[in-house]
């Protein structure tokens, strides 16, 4: 269960780079390991295969990602930048649909029922959160999260986010939207 916004971006995007946590995935319940950093990698290794296709490769606490095409596109970038009132998403993206991830309550019927028949898309998911409720399995994987780790039926989340398309000519040239968005501002 998330707050959130989704959307399937055209084909072209390859690469990901965000200020978060990470490496590897990170939830509000799953997070210890995972420091806050600056982090890139191809959009496919963001996606972890479980061995039935479930919820994964969740950014906790990110303040933006940059989504990025090939150089000679011409528009070869979206940079999501974490808004006030809040500082800090959940983001995520992958190269496969999320429906191929959880096919709802009826785990048997589920489109993909092995990650290893997982087809990658040439379109590439995006998720946006402002909350997101934790994964689980502090005693076995079939159990809930936490209460804590939920979200309330009656919780309220206010949440902004900003998407900018840019052309990257420099590495440091997209940076300038950093500082009036409390990012990382320091170049490479």
């Amino acid at each position: 269960m998330r707050i959130g916004f989704t959307a399937t971006l055209i084909d072209g995007f390859e690469d990901v780079e965000w200020f978060g946590r990470g490496p590897h995935e990170s939830y509000l319940d799953r997070h210890a390991s995972a420091k806050v950093g600056l982090y890139q990698g191809s959009i496919a290794q963001q996606t972890v295969k479980y061995v039935r296709p479930q919820e994964n490769g969740n950014k906790f606490q990110t303040r933006w990602m940059a989504l990025k095409r090939k150089e000679a596109d011409p528009c070869n970038m979206l940079f999501i930048a974490a808004k006030e009132p809040s500082p800090v998403l959940e983001m995520q993206c992958h190269r496969y649909a999320l429906s191929d991830f959880d096919g709802g309550e009826d785990k048997p019927t589920q489109r993909f029922l092995h990650s290893g028949e997982l087809e990658q898309r040439p379109t590439t998911a995006l998720c946006i959160d402002a909350i997101q409720m934790g994964v689980g399995g502090i005693d076995s994987w079939g159990n809930k999260p936490l209460v804590e780790h939920m979200i309330g039926a009656q919780q309220q989340a206010e949440w902004a986010f900003q998407l900018i398309p840019s052309k990257e000519t420099h590495d440091t040239e997209w940076r300038a939207h950093l500082p009036q968005l409390g990012g990382y501002t320091a170049s490479k």
